[in-house]
């Protein structure tokens, strides 16, 4: 059969294309990449090899039947090991084998190699056995190259279908993964290869196959191979993307690792004194330490001041001289342009599996470390940590980074009782976050997290826009609400835009300001004296409440009181209970109430539970209870309920 070449030559100006700015870039001894240059080698062979074919197919007189029969087999081979090559590197360039178990990636190793050893085998046996059975091709100076019209050639074909369809159907998987462009390169290959293989296969003549597989290499190269974007610009290290990535592969095949992460204290002084270029120029130096004597493809820059190295030398006496190597380098001074600096690090060290079982635990621990004051030796073992403490925290950090994506904060109501009225008139609106396993985590435990995390921002106008939706939906004055107090927090109170935040979601449910009353603690009125007055001003003019929260607890500065706009002073229930257990805590109490009162402020008692406390404070002076006394923190149904009931009892004792 006449062959048409043209497609095959293309093919051959396409591979030498990629091979010239393949080797303009620098390529990073990553899997992935390693992975991809085979892939490279094998496309470029696998097009030599066809036109070698086509050539010696035209002029089999001038061949011996021996090499006309190895140039057919090396043809096949490549062609057949572009499919697995090109299945794996799916795999890895997807991220897919990060995502599977053990135990999955093992099958899915299987079900590639299997077929594929199969028959490769078959086509070497092909010359072999040519005497005795057609496998799947035969050659002889009559008929020529002919194909086996068998199960051998037809399964050989079936199976680099196979390996296509495979991958694209373990990535169809994991799409959600998967960036919309990535997996617009993935139809485009599965439909580029099906089309070119399926047409040289109803017309063998036309060697077009090996001009898809050369057109797919060189969109992969454009498209999906860019090393660039694992590089921290930096500090020429690889980055946290190619981190996270590499943590999920090792873990993922089950390879006992350690993760060496190294902090290099005082960025910000270095940054403040020398400025940022400055900085950037030594942890290029000290990035550049660890891959000179480490692989490159085994050290991480993960954020400014902190590399991550990964020793697959599992023993403690190689981990004893990283850790010397480290230390005995970073006790010297850098030198960069006359400017002599001393960097000083601290080391943790994680056993992988043992102490972290998936990169996210391993960046968890690496965060703790980091801003953990408790840990600020030079080196420090993760199976040190208090590791109920680190699971607990870690859990905490995922519901709060989660929870509203995936509704896990829900809002409150602890009822407050009116004095001069003898009745609930509102409640404190409070934040509730369930666990994965809808437990209520306690928040003492999730509050302190979620304002070193920043997550208490989100929770602080999440909370105020249910409570102005709740009200929106209902009549207040039939269920008898006449305030509703919510929570500001340190955090919310440092920003200058707070008022603002408030009155825009305040204007969209169309709240009477009037209802809602604002608790500020004596710990932001502390820490943001000028902005929180000028965000009270705004929002006392109005028209909202503003209280001082938890009184007595902090720093209890007359100044508070008589300085900023607070209407209402809430006595902190540790003073409450203090004041019943001890005399000198109650005269106090009791001044603290009649002060208040003098001044013009009303006052609120916390952490009622008795009726002998309710009837002091009522004495005393209070104008409002709060307490275990009256309810817990309810659900807004069951506290519409309760004000529902507590106004039709008013009614009917009118």
């Amino acid at each position: 059969m006449a062959q048409i070449y043209q497609y095959a030559v293309a093919a051959l100006f396409i591979d030498a294309v990629i091979i010239f700015f393949y080797f303009q870039k620098r390529s990073l001894p990553t899997f992935q990449n390693i992975v991809f240059f085979v892939i490279l080698s094998v496309v470029t062979l696998n097009t030599v090899a066809e036109l070698g074919a086509g050539y010696m197919e035209e002029h089999l007189s001038s061949f011996s039947i021996g090499t006309a029969y190895i140039i057919e087999c090396l043809y096949f081979t490549f062609n057949l090991t572009f499919g697995v090559l090109f299945t794996i590197y799916n795999l890895s360039a997807f991220d897919i084998y990060g995502r599977l178990n053990k135990k999955s990636i093992r099958i899915v190793q299987s079900v590639i190699l299997f077929p594929y050893c199969f028959f490769l085998i078959s086509v070497w046996l092909t010359p072999l056995l040519h005497n005795y059975i057609n496998l799947v091709f035969t050659f002889d100076y009559v008929n020529g190259y002919q194909r086996g019209r068998n199960f051998w050639f037809y399964g050989l074909c079936s199976t680099k279908a196979f390996f296509i369809i495979f991958s694209f159907a373990i990535i169809l998987c994991f799409n959600r993964y998967i960036a919309r462009s990535k997996m617009q390169i993935m139809y485009f290959f599965i439909v580029t290869m099906s089309v070119t293989s399926l047409m040289q296969l109803f017309n063998y003549g036309l060697l077009i196959e090996s001009f898809g597989m050369s057109l797919v290499t060189l969109v992969y190269f454009f498209f999906i191979q860019k090393p660039e974007e694992m590089v921290d610009s930096s500090t020429d290290t690889l980055n946290q993307s190619a981190l996270q990535r590499m943590l999920r592969y090792n873990l993922a095949v089950g390879r006992r690792f350690y993760c060496v992460a190294v902090f290099i204290d005082d960025t910000m002084f270095i940054a403040n004194t020398f400025g940022i270029p400055k900085l950037n120029a030594f942890l290029t130096d000290a990035g550049n330490f660890l891959k000179q004597n480490f692989s490159y493809a085994n050290v991480f820059s993960r954020q400014q001041g902190c590399f991550c190295i990964l020793l697959r030398e599992s023993d403690e006496e190689a981990l004893n001289r990283v850790i010397t190597l480290l230390n005995n380098r970073f006790q010297k001074a850098w030198v960069r342009e006359n400017v002599e600096l001393k960097l000083y690090i601290r080391l943790c060290i994680i056993d992988c599996p043992k102490d972290a079982e998936s990169p996210e635990e391993i960046m968890d621990i690496i965060n703790m470390i980091s801003s953990d004051e408790r840990y600020r030796q030079s080196v420090v073992f993760a199976s040190e940590i208090d590791l109920k403490y680190r699971r607990r925290t870690i859990c905490i950090e995922h519901c709060l980074r989660n929870g509203l994506t995936e509704n896990r904060f829900d809002v409150f109501y602890q009822p407050i009782w009116s004095t001069a009225e003898k009745k609930l008139i509102g409640a404190e609106a409070l934040i509730r976050l369930k666990d994965e396993t809808g437990h209520f985590i306690s928040p003492e435990d999730f509050i302190p997290i979620a304002e070193k995390t920043g997550a208490i921002l989100r929770i602080g106008e999440y909370v105020f826009e249910s409570v102005c939706l709740a009200l929106s939906q209902i009549d207040v004055e039939a269920y008898g609400i006449k305030k509703i107090d919510i929570n500001l927090s340190v955090a919310q109170c440092m920003q200058e835009i707070l008022a603002e935040q408030i009155l825009k979601i305040n204007s969209i449910y169309k709240i009477p300001p009037s209802i809602i009353n604002l608790e500020i603690t004596e710990t932001a009125a502390a820490h943001t004296p000028e902005i929180l007055l000028k965000n009270m001003q705004d929002l006392a003019d109005a028209g909202f409440e503003l209280s001082l929260d938890d009184y007595g607890s902090g720093y209890s500065n007359m100044s508070y009181m008589l300085n900023l706009p607070f209407k209402m002073i809430k006595i902190d229930k540790y003073i409450v209970w203090a004041a019943f257990t001890d005399k000198r805590a109650e005269k106090a109490l009791a001044a603290t109430i009649k002060m208040i009162k003098e001044i013009g402020m009303t006052v609120l008692a916390e952490g009622v539970e008795t009726p002998e406390q309710a009837e002091w404070l009522t004495a005393s002076g209070c104008d409002y209870l709060q307490g275990f006394y009256y309810s817990r923190p309810i659900p807004k149904k069951e506290f519409l309920s309760i004000m529902l009931d507590n106004k039709k009892g008013d009614a009917n004792a009118d």
